[in-house]
């Protein structure tokens, strides 16, 4: 009632929309009343469409503010899943209850301002060496950005003629990965690919990464 009556300021006759992962409903208002209640007239109720090839995120645990702007773009680009996970150059100072609630609470705003309402999946932190191993058995296209990598386009275009409809991408966290790191990704089949010629901070490294990918092969 707060957020819809204070923050998005809705008025009696504005529409409003509710969703989940699964559905997403468009009502209007009809009425506020005196008991912080809002009467509303559902017009349609509609399944949430999840975007396709599916993308899993391999994000490095960053530093609090870098980590919740890099969820935010990630959710808004169309991501459908997203793993943290721990390197050598991260510290896990991650808490299940108080920050998964408020990683939470940026997906769905995320949502909300992008109408991407299959908001992405988030994982717990694992360490890299887990997560490389999960990854190597699951049928996809593993792509890690590193600016020494395959120019971009040689490498969207062999994955765009494989019509491939899973996709895994890493980026290093800031510092990047070690070299025992890399040999271990390289090792799980990963294409090491550019984004660009320069070194990019990981935060925006991982919203061109999501965005292009989500952009180039829909």
């Amino acid at each position: 009632f707060h957020r819809m009556v204070t923050v998005l300021r809705l008025r009696v006759g504005e529409t409003v929309i509710f969703f989940d992962r699964k559905v997403y409903i468009t009502a209007t208002i009809e009425s506020f009343t005196r008991k912080k209640q809002i009467n509303v007239v559902i017009t349609s109720i509609k399944q949430t469409k999840l975007l396709q090839p599916h993308i899993t995120f391999l994000l490095p645990q960053l530093k609090r503010d870098d980590l919740e702007t890099a969820l935010y773009a990630l959710a808004e680009v169309g991501v459908n899943s997203i793993q943290l996970v721990s390197t050598q150059k991260t510290s896990n100072q991650w808490s299940e209850s108080r920050d998964n609630d408020r990683a939470q609470r940026i997906l769905v705003a995320a949502a909300e301002q992008s109408k991407n309402f299959a908001y992405p999946e988030l994982y717990a932190p694992i360490s890299l060496i887990q997560a490389l191993e999960h990854s190597h058995g699951l049928n996809a296209t593993n792509i890690f950005f590193d600016y020494q990598g395959k120019y971009f386009f040689d490498v969207m275009q062999a994955i765009h003629n494989q019509k491939t409809e899973k996709l895994i991408l890493l980026i290093g966290p800031e510092g990047d990965l070690t070299v025992e790191e890399k040999k271990m990704v390289l090792a799980k089949n990963f294409i090491f690919c550019a984004l660009t010629p320069t070194i990019m901070r990981a935060v925006q490294a991982a919203a061109l990464a999501a965005g292009l990918m989500r952009s180039l092969l829909r």
